[in-house]
């Protein structure tokens, strides 16, 4: 017996289930092309490992910080869930459960994650990139930028978050057991960020 390699689901990295010869399953999650600008690798594995340790992420194997490769043990069953199936309210229940585990847990990430730098960064990749930022951003720019000062005004109590929220990073098993993946953007930051 060969192992046997499928490729399967991925928004922005390359998904792969992986089956060895003894019929054990694993996903393999090859990063996508110029995700290196965008995501630093050591906060993810330290964050994602401390989620598996809350029980809210399936159990990392193997993670290389310098390339971002990862595998993780196969949950049976796994559905990707989307824009429908998460406003399920057994779904949705399980969803906010989640967050008041990660947002309430005494756990503290390896980094913080703040949305207005996060922009600026991604300022610079486009201008190293030769980009163009839409029409009109320009004008939008500073009216984001001053919600800084509002949001500081209001008070921040960070607590470590996710910050890449969209329904294709949550997986039910085949028992209904929901599980949040890709914590590539996790950090410290605002809870509300997750709930907005």
């Amino acid at each position: 017996p060969s192992w046997l390699i499928e490729q399967i689901g991925g928004m922005s990295n390359k998904n792969f289930k992986v089956v060895s010869p003894e019929g054990k399953s694993y996903i393999l999650r090859v990063p996508g092309i110029a995700s290196e600008g965008m995501v630093k690798r050591s906060n993810e594995d330290v964050n994602g490992k401390l989620a598996c340790k809350m029980e809210i992420n399936p159990a990392i194997i193997y993670f290389n910080e310098n390339s971002g490769l990862k595998l993780t043990e196969y949950v049976k069953g796994a559905e990707t869930l989307n824009s429908g199936t998460i406003q399920r309210m057994s779904n949705m229940q399980q969803v906010v459960d989640i967050f008041k585990v990660l947002h309430h847990s005494q756990v503290r990430f390896s980094n913080e994650f703040n949305i207005f730098h996060e922009l600026i960064k991604y300022e610079e990749l486009l201008k190293v990139a030769g980009g163009e930022m839409y029409e009109g951003y320009d004008t939008l720019r500073p009216k984001v930028f001053a919600l800084e000062d509002v949001l500081n005004g209001l008070g921040v109590d960070i607590k470590p978050c996710h910050n890449d929220l969209v329904p294709e990073n949550f997986i039910k098993s085949g028992d209904g057991r929901i599980y949040l993946i890709d914590w590539e953007y996790s950090g410290m930051n605002d809870p509300m960020a997750d709930l907005a």
